[in-house]
């Protein structure tokens, strides 16, 4: 922290402490003595946490710390810290979700006065950063009548600014960087006995796998083997930006603990997104006494949609990590182009408002493999069938026919069939797709079978598809460019895309036999590896 930030950090707190006390000494209740005690009895109680907080950082308290009532998530991950002295917490909570606030002000407090925190490590990105962290709590500690008023004056010496303060009851706080030595923390005869890693995660530190074992170990070891005996609480607020960073490390080393938790919470009860969350109605607000649904869909659709899964929905993806946007060949394709044959393919759920239906439909020749129609929405199976049966027609008239499949397990068969028969019926489509389901890791599989089309330049995007499909087109091409291995998004575009350019090669490959030049390729039969 330069000395100008000092300056303006110093001035800030100082108005702030101002204004604390004058909002917070003009909204003390009017009580006696026993009144008083009663309260405080009650709201150190930890399943009254929620009331604990409010009363004294919430809505009502003169200057609030959260502009909202607090949520049950606050409640449920609060309740586990208490009552396990030695978790390790992982809060991969949304931004915005008051991670901070309750672990460094209501958590601390309520703990301290618990008798159940002596010594408290706040550990920040860097020094500057851990310090902000700090003056929070002395703040509070310093100026909040309602917290003088109940628990007496707070403050005994050291300053925020300085990285440290004790308080009256002769408990100790100190600020420290990630980057700032961890060993040897002492204060008397005691040890550390609360931690907080505030956000911490860093994507770029992410690319460097030698820099997150340097801080990830510094945690692991040195912070917990600085840890009180008998106590030791580790609470990381962060939201899960990234892959492989500090958070998987932290998580990956903690995996056999019993003293484990995380606590995820998303922005919304479903992973929505700016094209769906106006259609859909199976969700709800996570933080509801804050949010309405109309305030989630305006955060979700003012944000690129990388953004918002990263920060709203603990999905860290990146825009072509895997499949590059450059690495799609986009051509013209003419309207009387002929083909070897068409295959199309399609990847259904259950119902209309889970998983997406995906379709892809594909023009062979040679072994040039171009996407001509694509279909991508959150709908019913006869919706996705309708279409179908008009892309069947529309290649029909061109005198081409469709070999079609969809994936399906055999339970999922004795769903789907019915449907996709009945549907057939309707829409007067003779052409019906086969089952077929394929095992294995499908991450995996999708990784390779893409990944080798891209690499061998033979799969081409019909460019009309940018305008005579546009809605199916962006969503489609927004899947496959998010996907990645082990992703919690939609990968039902880049699965059916998959499938359709395995089975397109399985049904269609050819190679020239020997004496056979010039003739057609041999369906359903790949004589050879083509090189």
């Amino acid at each position: 922290m330069t000395k100008t930030e000092l300056k303006e950090a110093k001035e800030r707190y100082f108005m702030l402490s101002k204004m604390i006390q004058e909002a917070t000494s003009k909204s003390l209740e009017n009580e006696t003595t026993d009144q008083q005690q009663d309260r405080i009895k009650r709201l150190l109680k930890p399943e009254n946490y929620i009331e604990f907080f409010d009363y004294y950082f919430g809505v009502n308290s003169g200057l609030p710390l959260a502009d909202a009532p607090s949520a049950k998530f606050h409640h449920d991950s609060y309740q586990k810290v208490f009552k396990d002295n030695k978790i390790r917490q992982f809060r991969e909570w949304y931004r915005g979700a008051a991670k901070s606030i309750h672990t460094n002000v209501g958590n601390i407090l309520h703990l301290k006065e618990n008798n159940e925190l002596f010594f408290a490590l706040l550990i920040g990105a860097n020094e500057g950063l851990s310090k902000i962290l700090l003056s929070d709590l002395q703040m509070h500690f310093e100026s909040n009548e309602r917290i003088i008023k109940d628990f007496g004056q707070q403050l005994s010496y050291g300053n925020w600014a300085d990285g440290e303060f004790q308080t009256k009851d002769g408990r100790f706080f100190k600020a420290l960087g990630l980057n700032q030595p961890f060993r040897g923390l002492r204060f008397g005869q005691y040890r550390p006995d609360f931690a907080s890693v505030d956000d911490c995660e860093d994507r770029d530190r992410a690319k460097r796998p030698e820099m997150v074992r340097k801080y990830g170990e510094k945690i692991t070891g040195d912070l917990k083997k600085a840890f009180h005996k008998e106590r030791g609480r580790l609470i990381i607020p962060n939201n899960y930006i990234v892959k492989d960073g500090l958070l998987d490390f932290l998580k990956e080393k903690f995996k056999d603990s019993k003293h484990l938790d995380i606590s995820r919470v998303n922005l919304a009860t479903k992973n929505i997104t700016a094209e769906d969350c106006r259609k859909r109605t199976d969700w709800e607000p996570s933080w509801k006494e804050r949010y309405t649904r109309e305030e989630v869909i305006d955060i979700i659709e003012d944000d690129d949609h990388y953004t918002s899964q990263r920060e709203d929905f603990n999905n860290p993806i990146e825009e072509g990590k895997l499949f590059k946007a450059e690495t799609l060949i986009h051509t013209k394709v003419a309207e009387n182009e002929v083909f070897d044959g068409l295959l199309d393919h399609w990847d259904l759920s259950y119902t209309g408002t889970g998983d997406y239906k995906a379709g892809v439909l594909l023009g062979i020749k040679g072994i040039k493999l171009f996407v001509l129609e694509v279909f991508c929405q959150r709908c019913e199976i006869n919706s996705a069938m309708e279409v179908r049966a008009q892309w069947f027609k529309k290649y029909l008239k061109k005198g081409l026919n469709m070999m079609g499949f969809f994936d399906a397990t055999a339970a999922q068969q004795a769903v789907y069939t019915p449907i996709i028969l009945q549907s057939a019926e309707d829409n007067k489509c003779p052409n019906i797709p086969m089952p077929m389901h394929q095992e294995g890791d499908k991450h995996n599989r999708i990784a390779a079978g893409i990944t080798n089309a891209l690499f061998r330049k033979i799969l081409f995007w019909d460019e009309s598809l940018k305008i005579r499909s546009k809605e199916h087109y962006d969503l489609f091409m927004k899947q496959v460019l998010a996907f990645e291995k082990g992703t919690t998004s939609n990968d039902d575009a880049p699965d059916t895309l998959e499938r359709g350019i395995t089975l397109s090669q399985t049904f269609f490959g050819f190679s020239e036999e020997q004496g056979n030049e010039g003739k057609k390729p041999i369906i359903g039969k790949r004589k050879a590896r083509r090189v």
